[in-house]
């Protein structure tokens, strides 16, 4: 575990019962607002999402190509 991640560890063993749930509410809401950010990252990146489109376009016409096939071709 980091440092950091251990100071945050022993903050939160110090905080009363009572008020732990606040502290949860806050940590949820970073994760989700961390989720979002990530989300609008991907959503952003013109090429990378084109990328996504081809993929699930090529995966509707049933025009995968194996894993195995592709290792056993290097």
């Amino acid at each position: 575990m980091s440092v950091i991640r251990k100071k945050a560890h022993d903050i939160i063993d110090k905080i009363s019962e009572k008020k732990i749930s606040e502290v949860i509410d806050f940590l949820e809401y970073l994760k989700i607002k961390e989720e979002v950010e990530a989300t609008n990252e991907i959503l952003s990146d013109n090429k990378l999402l084109d990328s996504i489109m081809r993929g699930k376009n090529e995966a509707e016409k049933d025009e995968l190509i194996d894993l195995k096939d592709v290792i056993e071709n290097v």
